[in-house]
């Protein structure tokens, strides 16, 4: 994507955030995933007893992916999603994909959600699966040549795959997400945030205070056990840790305004 491309998404979103603030006034809710190795821990500091420890994980182990959401009050109730990885690849983003997400979106986000949610995402491949996909130039000339017919668009069977593409990019509708329309049919929004800009969402600085907890008390580093060391680290974040999180990114939004 060109960066003119992506100064135009800042601006198309902090617009909407500004609108949503002063006028809309939607619940903002920020989901996002990560993933916990049972190797978290903390490393004692030599220096003093008193200092923190540094975080520290080897990468190695079992995998948990983790999925929730939530808003300048705290997270949303009944959203956290954990398992296990069944993926090799050292990219989590393998094993959340689109039907692991939409199912997660479906059983847990909404029936918790406030009504007339927007709901702020990043642009993970999952998060962005289409409905009603145009062909591209890799689809065979034939399913082209159905999808003009069914467009009622004219053209000739002689003529090359490049040219019936344009006439696919000429005549395609602007992209339908899955989410969007799943999110729409109960009342709410999607947002999406800037390539590159996953720094104004609260979230990511959440899973860091959840991470650090459990790596405080992940001495044993016990697969069995980090479920459950998982769950009760998102208990002490408070309604408060989140407002802090969200007026800091408040205030990273001004900064890009004004770059």
């Amino acid at each position: 994507m060109e960066r003119h491309d992506i100064t135009a998404w800042c601006a198309r979103y902090l617009d909407k955030i500004r609108i949503n603030r002063t006028v809309e006034k939607r619940p903002v809710v920020y989901l996002d995933e990560t993933y916990m190795h049972n190797t978290y821990h903390t490393k004692s500091c030599w220096q003093s007893e008193e200092e923190p420890g540094m975080f520290v994980s080897d990468s190695s182990g079992s995998r948990w992916v983790i999925a929730h959401a939530g808003t300048k009050d705290g997270f949303i109730n009944g959203a956290l999603l954990m398992f296990k990885s069944q993926s090799k690849s050292s990219d989590y983003h393998d094993d959340m994909n689109s039907t692991n997400f939409l199912k997660w979106v479906t059983e847990k986000l909404i029936p918790n959600l406030p009504e007339w949610s927007l709901v702020v995402m990043d642009n993970a491949p999952y998060h962005c699966t289409q409905l009603h996909k145009a062909p591209s130039m890799s689809n065979i000339k034939s399913s082209m040549q159905e999808w003009l017919r069914q467009k009622g668009i004219y053209f000739e069977d002689t003529w090359r795959k490049a040219v019936l593409f344009e006439l696919i990019k000429q005549n395609k509708d602007p992209p339908t997400f899955a989410v969007d329309e799943l999110l729409t049919a109960h009342g709410h929004e999607v947002l999406r945030l800037p390539p590159y800009h996953c720094d104004l969402n609260p979230v990511e600085k959440i899973w860091s205070l959840v991470k650090r907890k459990v790596a405080d008390k992940n001495v044993a580093q016990d697969p069995k056990e980090i479920v459950k060391l998982t769950v009760e680290a998102f208990e002490p974040i408070t309604a408060e840790d989140w407002t802090a999180q969200c007026t800091h990114v408040e205030h990273l939004e001004e900064e890009v305004l004004k770059s």
